[in-house]
């Protein structure tokens, strides 16, 4: 597997608004409470990197999809229409996450790419 020097993250969602309650993909566990906005679930992944080993490998940007240009965009309102949820996720420029940010998943994913090795969830065997 081939590893990466920094981890670009793009979370396109819309800031002010929370998630719809549908299950998610951001790797089970339960996602951040409903009530909380992509916004918020944005800035917590910020605060959690930050306070991380992986805070100076990572790259982080939210794109709102109402409110920003960006090229992906469109790419994101089809994947919604085919029954993804905001917030969408992508690694270096690969889809990996909808729906949600759950901290704990999202670190071992962006330590993987970095590393090369998986890492087990917190409360996973």
């Amino acid at each position: 597997m081939k590893t990466e020097n920094v981890v670009e993250i793009e979370v396109y969602g819309i800031w002010d608004q929370a998630p719809t309650a549908t299950s998610c993909g951001c790797g089970g566990g339960g996602c951040a409470t409903p009530t909380q906005t992509m916004g918020e679930m944005f800035d917590s992944l910020r605060t959690s990197l930050d306070a991380s080993d992986l805070k100076e490998r990572c790259s982080l940007r939210f794109i709102d999809v109402i409110k920003d240009s960006d090229p992906e965009v469109g790419r994101v309102r089809q994947l919604v229409e085919t029954g993804y949820s905001l917030p969408l996720t992508a690694l270096n420029g690969k889809w990996s996450f909808y729906g949600g940010i759950s901290n704990d998943p999202f670190y071992a994913k962006i330590r993987e790419l970095l590393t090369g090795e998986k890492e087990q969830v917190r409360g996973a065997r």
